[in-house]
């Protein structure tokens, strides 16, 4: 008959729990370290979405120079070889932001984020101050990234009140206009967000014009082609992307649009307030005729 001496078996029990001890604390260590691991921000290069073999934008009205009577103005365009409205064929709108009304125009008065025109027919601006303004436009997909085609950007300057003041624009200078990202994400959209600009009288490449993209401040990059990129890795809350228009020497390229700056919350609640519903271009659509709304 076999005999256990109580000193083993105590012996024994007592390995058994420390073992339990060392094994336990080490997973949920490993498992808090997954879900507190900070996310890295980076920026990624894109690929143009499909595009049409050529476009025409025109800006009827406020054409250049035009000096407008009131201080809310109507936009009026023509743009043929791109139908407004449709839903833009290709992959790129995969796990990203997109307009549910379809293929628009991005109008940008200023230094203002842009307002999203789905009819050709126009819309109102908001009330103007006196003096000379800045219009900038051009046809956008449905997920909002801009089509880079000859004849498919307008940039002029027109008049509120009266012709007079300096005009922010000058006419055959390198111009960076900044496009997305802007306002509200979903968090389910905030996987990858679309960074998209628009360059004039200028080029990208490694021994050329250069964007210097900072998300926040701290993640960095240069941009050497002229392409959609997208920023993924960002946590909620606000975050700053600012983009600057370098020359071939390194230097920042002065003008009034050449370092623009863009605010986005990336809010899981978002879907609770109809402002911030982001399915539909999260910034100004506007009715012919009718005031903005946001939307």
């Amino acid at each position: 008959m076999l005999r256990f001496k109580p000193f083993l078996l105590l012996g024994t029990a007592l390995c058994l729990l420390s073992a339990c001890k060392d094994t336990v604390p080490e997973d949920e260590n490993a498992a808090n370290t997954d879900s507190t691991k900070p996310k890295v921000v980076a920026i990624v290069k894109g690929e143009h979405g499909r595009a049409p073999e050529s476009v025409a934008l025109t800006v009827k009205t406020p054409a250049k120079d035009e000096v407008i009577g009131k201080d809310s103005v109507k936009v009026i365009v023509d743009l043929q070889g791109y139908m407004l409205g449709l839903p833009t064929e290709g992959e790129q709108s995969q796990g990203i932001n997109y307009s549910k009304d379809g293929q628009h125009i991005h109008v940008i008065i200023d230094d203002k984020p842009y307002m999203a025109m789905y009819d050709p027919e126009g819309f109102m601006t908001p009330p103007l101050p006196e003096g000379p303004h800045t219009l900038r436009a051009f046809p956008s997909r449905s997920w909002h990234e801009s089509l880079k085609l000859p004849g498919a950007f307008v940039a002029h300057t027109f008049y509120v009140g009266k012709k007079g003041g300096e005009p922010a624009l000058h006419d055959g200078a390198p111009l960076l206009t900044y496009s997305r990202p802007k306002g509200d994400y979903k968090e389910k959209d905030a996987q990858r967000v679309l960074l998209d600009f628009y360059i004039s009288n200028c080029e990208l490449g490694k021994d050329k014009f250069k964007v210097i993209a900072a998300i926040d401040g701290q993640a960095k990059d240069t941009l050497t082609e002229w392409v959609p990129y997208f920023i993924e890795g960002l946590s909620d809350g606000e975050h700053t992307v600012k983009l600057q228009l370098i020359d071939p020497a390194g230097q920042p390229v002065p003008g009034a649009f050449n370092s623009p700056e863009g605010k986005i919350r990336i809010n899981p609640a978002a879907a609770a307030a109809p402002a911030a519903t982001h399915q539909h271009d999260s910034g100004m659509k506007h009715d012919s005729g009718k005031s903005p709304a946001v939307k």
